[in-house]
This record gives C-alpha cells, structure tokens and sequence, in this order.
C-alpha cells in the first residue's frame, strides 16, 4: 500500500471520488490465485463486495520476476 494516500488524493481531486480503498498482492503467479486469496481474506472481500462504482487493476512484474498486483477501487 505503498503511496496509497498520494493515489488516493490523487483520484479524488481529478476524478472525483469520494470514497477510495486498494487491494494489493505481492509474488502470487496468477491472477486467479490472487482473486482467490482476496476472496479468503475477509478484509480484502469485504473491499472487493464494497460499495463502489468503479475499480481498475494492474499487474507488474519486478526486478526479480515477483509480481506485484493492485486492484484500485473507487466511489462516485
């Protein structure tokens, strides 16, 4: 969740958000695994069945071949 208050203002003030929270995961090999593992968490479902209006994710892979996923997800 590293900078998520910058991103978070960020989405707010060009946006328009007024509700902004992030699911982030760190070496899983797939994206599926990295839903299901959001899915057992109850903090990161909760995030994921919130009350949101628009949501975006992004995949990198770093240095030494991890990836790094992060579901954004934001409120109108």
């Amino acid at each position: 969740h590293h900078n998520f208050l910058k991103r978070s203002a960020i989405l707010k003030r060009n946006s328009g958000a007024i509700l902004v929270s992030e699911n982030v995961a760190y070496a899983y090999n797939s994206s599926r695994s990295v839903y299901n593992a959001w899915l057992r968490s109850e903090s990161h479902r909760k995030v994921i069945e919130g009350n949101f209006t628009h949501f975006d994710i992004s995949a990198k892979k770093d240095a030494h071949g991890f990836w790094y996923f992060t579901n954004i997800f934001i409120k109108k």
